[in-house]
């Protein structure tokens, strides 16, 4: 029976964590012999610190995720090295939905609290209408980012399959 990586599914960039004996080098020639097998539909790279696997510029999409590895020495056990993996979008989307909420929350705190106050005060009403803005900012991407990841979820599997592939032939899990 084949041990699988737990990944929560309502987090926005699942995550993992795998402890193993390896070292990070020999992790990182295990993923790179691991992604030239695979050299049809995933590139990546590895160093002994950070790696990052996709799918090739042909097959990937704009709503393509990516995986992103650390290699980290556990200090709480010696000679063992803990792996994490995170699921996620490109970095600059990424970027771009946080921008985005954090701007409609900005909106929404701001001349949103402002319409509020002229409002009670009897002053006017028509600040009070930015927190629709604001709203649409921040609802607007989480619908099109839970949109897109349905759309990438076939890409999801195979980055996934790929990652569990490489953990258990190098029999960190089983």
């Amino acid at each position: 029976m084949k041990k699988e990586i737990v990944v929560e599914a309502i987090r926005t960039r699942p995550r993992f964590k795998v402890d193993t004996k390896m070292s990070a080098e020999e992790f990182s020639k295990s993923l790179h012999k691991h992604i030239k097998d695979r050299n049809q539909t995933l590139i990546g790279y590895c160093n002994h610190e950070v790696g990052m696997v996709r799918l090739i510029k042909d097959k990937e999409k704009f709503w393509a995720p990516q995986l992103q590895i650390r290699i980290e020495a556990n200090p709480h056990k010696k000679g063992k090295n803990t792996i994490r993996g995170m699921f996620g979008p490109n970095s600059s989307i990424w970027t771009l939905f946080m921008f985005s909420y954090g701007l409609g929350g900005a909106i929404i705190l701001t001349t949103g609290l402002y319409g509020w106050v002229e409002l009670a005060l009897g002053i006017g009403h028509y600040w009070v209408w930015t927190n629709l803005l604001g709203a649409l900012l921040i609802v607007g991407p989480f619908i099109a980012a839970k949109i897109g990841q349905r759309i990438a979820k076939g890409h999801m599997d195979v980055l996934r399959t790929f990652i569990e592939r490489v953990l258990v032939d190098e029999k960190i899990i089983k």
